[in-house]
Parts: structure tokens; C-alpha cells; sequence
């Protein structure tokens, strides 16, 4: 009797521990990661994504998690250096395990990323890179961003139509496929909003790092001098670039209206630029001054209160990627995903992102069928168009996916 009776302690012990073990887990933090470069020529943008991200856990966390589950985030620093985001993404999958990661924010970044998290059949949400064959890696890789395809349309029919520009310069970073395909992607397309094959007047390159455009700008004068030109489009893959051109085209007499692209928009172009950047338009993906959603109110009134400033795009893209994982796993729902394992709940995650049309998120979300659409995993988003005034981004005006 004695031995039965240690033995149906032992089994009943066994319960419970086993029963508190299980609890445990399911009620454990669920991880997610991210990789924003903090240092080298990508942190501008990088330190604006990581202040979203981290905004959006900490938001969650204060209102319990999600589906019972705490969260925590791993962000490691890309360092502006493949290698360096490889090895990360490397860590993440394998070593972290989360269940899903965001950030980087150029496509040769993204690209030193997006083919680990594929093999590891986990979700990578780019963070601002805006190439729209990015998501061609794979599909565990979606955007966060619209694509530049989009951009480069609506920015030609702004400078065509609202502007009313027929001539415009154009100067690209010929080492960045952000840059290039963004350049080429307006070119085609204000050539067709102008109806003339010839409103291109001048084309400029140059190389990432570069920091004197004399040669270029100087170039530029001399085809200014000759033929009427009425503005310069510059699509800068990292902040500091538009500024930089921007005095130097100053100091040589260039008066020409400038119009930049998303990834100068980031308030190092006022202290670098100053004057100089003055009247300069930006296109670009968020305006805290004209929030589209009562989400993106919220998230304005909670990024000022944690930081005493004003979010940008890159920051509202930082907040929306954890967000997308984040409702995502509400509409899995807690009963199906403490059930799975990480294996499953990362391919569960893949498909509801695909398939789910986001409302928590600053604009709705969604992702068209894979099968219908040239570029998969792109969504389709406003563009939002900013002055330089004051030293200050200053909202002016928007397109719709449905304008163009």
C-alpha cells in the first residue's frame, strides 16, 4: 500500500510539474527581433527604425502583451556592414529564435539578410528599403514600405502635374539599386506624364560615400545655361546626401527648385543642409502633422511623449513592422498558437500576413495576391509629400494608390 501510495504521489507530483511546465511556456515572452544599423552610413535612418520598433513593444507590453505573452525584443546593431547583418540575422533565426524580425534599410542591406531568414522559413519585415524586388528573395520577405515602383509614379505625376515642371535634372547613386531603379522608375514615368521623351534635360551620378558633386554640378550649370530646366530630382539612398548637394549646387549658383525622395527624409537633412535645403520637397511615407488613422494619432501622442520629438517616416516603419507580427498573431489567436511549434507559428505567421488586411497599423495594410501583382509582398500605401520650412518637414500633400 505504502508503494502505491508513492507512486500516485509521484504521478500526481509529475502532473503538476509537467502542467506548471507547459503554463510556463505558453505564457513564456514571445520574441521577435530586429537588425537597425546604430553606426556607419545607414544609422540615421537605422536609429529613427529602432526608435519605432522599440516604441511599438514597449506600447504593447504596457497593455499586457499580446495574446497573454509579453514581449521581447533582440535588436542587434547591422553596423551598416553585411557581413556584420549576415551574422545577425544568423543569430536571430538560429540562436534567439524568434518568430519573426524587422528593420535594415537599404536594398544591399536587406539583401545580406533576406536569404537566412528564407532558408529559416521566418518572417523578415523590411524595415524602410523601398526596392520593390526586395521580397523576390523569397516568401518569408514582405515590405514594410511602398515600393519605389510607386513612389517613382507618384513623384513624376507631382512634379508634372502639381508642380508643373516639363525639364528636371536628375542625380542617383549609381551604387545603390535604391537609388537607381527609384531614378529610373520616375524617368519613365515623367517622360509620360510630360508626353515627351526629351523632359529628362540631364542626368547626374555618383557613388555612396561620395561628399564633393562639384564635377557633376558644375556639369549641370553649363546644360542650365543652355536649356530651360525647372527642377532637380535627387534620390538619395542615405539623408546626408540631398543636403551636401543641395550647398554645393548653392555656392555655384544653381537656383533650381530640389525635390528628394524618402530617404532624405530625416531631420540630419535640415542640420547638414540648413539654408540651402530651404523650399526643398520630399516625398515619403508618414506625416506626424497629418495623421491618415486614429492609430497614427496614438502613435504621434505616444512617440512624443517617449521622446520628446516628432516621429518620422522611418520611425512610423519601425512602429508598423512589429505591428503587422503583432496582428497577426492576435487573428492566429492564443488557443492554435500555443499550440504550434516555433516552426509552425513562424509559417502560420508568413500566411497570415500574406492573406490579413491590417487595421492596427498607422494606414490600413494590406498585400495584394502573390499571383496577381509583378512585384508580391509590396503593399500598396499613400505617398506623403513634405516642404523643408522653417527647419522644420512640413506636410503639403498626398497621393493615393488610387490617383495614379
Amino acid at each position: 500500500r505504502n508503494i502505491r501510495k508513492i507512486l500516485s504521489l509521484f504521478f500526481v507530483l509529475t502532473f503538476f510539474v509537467a502542467s506548471a511546465t507547459i503554463a510556463s511556456a505558453e505564457e513564456g515572452p514571445i520574441v521577435i527581433g530586429s537588425i537597425w544599423s546604430q553606426v556607419g552610413i545607414a544609422a540615421p535612418l537605422g536609429q529613427a527604425g529602432l526608435r519605432g520598433t522599440q516604441l511599438a513593444v514597449k506600447l504593447a507590453n504596457e497593455q499586457g502583451g499580446v495574446i497573454g505573452h509579453k514581449l521581447e525584443l533582440k535588436n542587434i546593431d547591422g553596423q551598416s556592414d553585411t557581413t556584420v547583418i549576415s551574422n545577425a540575422a544568423i543569430r536571430l533565426v538560429e540562436e534567439s529564435k524568434v518568430i519573426a524580425a524587422c528593420g535594415l534599410t537599404d536594398d544591399s542591406l536587406v539583401s545580406a539578410a533576406g536569404p537566412i531568414f528564407q532558408e529559416g522559413k521566418t518572417v523578415f519585415l523590411d524595415g524602410t528599403a523601398t526596392t520593390p524586388t526586395i521580397p523576390s528573395i523569397g516568401d518569408f520577405i514582405f515590405m514594410t514600405p511602398f515600393g519605389d515602383n510607386y513612389q517613382g509614379q507618384a513623384v513624376a505625376k507631382y512634379c508634372a502635374h502639381t508642380l508643373g515642371w516639363k525639364k528636371v535634372a536628375v542625380i542617383w547613386d549609381n551604387a545603390s539599386a535604391y537609388s537607381t531603379d527609384l531614378s529610373n522608375f520616375f524617368m519613365d514615368a515623367f517622360k509620360a506624364y510630360t508626353k515627351d521623351d526629351a523632359a529628362i534635360a540631364h542626368q547626374e551620378i555618383y557613388q555612396t560615400g561620395d561628399v564633393n558633386f562639384t564635377a557633376q554640378l558644375t556639369r549641370l550649370k553649363t546644360v542650365i545655361e543652355k536649356e530651360k530646366i525647372e527642377g532637380i530630382v535627387i534620390t538619395p539612398p542615405f539623408p546626408q546626401d540631398g543636403p551636401i548637394i543641395a550647398k554645393q549646387a548653392e555656392k555655384l549658383g544653381i537656383k533650381l527648385p530640389i525635390v528628394l525622395t524618402d530617404g532624405a527624409d530625416d531631420q540630419s537633412v535640415v542640420e547638414v543642409g540648413g539654408p540651402s535645403i530651404e523650399g526643398a520637397i520630399v516625398s515619403t511615407h508618414f506625416a506626424a502633422e497629418y495623421p491618415l488613422t486614429e492609430n497614427a494619432k496614438k502613435f504621434v501622442e505616444a512617440y512624443r511623449a517617449e521622446y520628446n520629438n516628432e516621429p518620422g517616416a522611418f520611425e512610423c516603419l519601425g512602429f508598423d513592422a512589429v505591428n503587422i507580427m503583432l496582428e497577426s498573431i492576435e487573428t492566429i489567436g492564443k488557443e492554435k498558437w500555443d499550440s504550434m511549434s516555433l516552426e509552425e507559428q513562424r509559417v502560420a505567421l508568413r500566411d497570415t500576413i500574406q492573406s490579413h488586411k491590417f487595421v492596427k497599423t498607422t494606414m490600413p495594410i494590406s498585400y495584394p495576391d502573390p499571383q496577381m501583382v509583378k512585384y508580391p509582398r509590396v503593399p500598396l500605401k499613400p505617398v506623403v509629400f513634405k516642404e523643408f520650412k522653417g527647419g522644420q518637414r512640413v506636410y503639403k500633400d498626398i497621393i493615393y494608390p488610387e490617383d495614379l
